[in-house]
């Protein structure tokens, strides 16, 4: 494997009021980063109350774009 050319994590922090609205804002955050036309893994997905803003759940997302 070249230095150049390895795989990327990326670790996307994301505020919202619903499940549904944390998978579209994580999402659109990874695309942005990868390419809008990418095929994305979840790594790993987790969520918690958002301590800054009631009602809302902080999650974080870490994606992988399938090689």
């Amino acid at each position: 494997m070249s230095v150049r050319s390895f795989p990327l994590t990326l670790r996307v922090t994301v505020s919202e009021a619903t499940p549904d609205e944390i998978r579209e804002h994580a999402v659109a955050r990874a695309l942005s980063f990868f390419g809008a036309g990418s095929e994305l893994d979840v790594i790993s997905a987790e969520a918690e109350p958002d301590v800054e803003a009631d009602g809302r759940y902080r999650a974080t997302v870490v994606f992988r774009k399938v090689a």
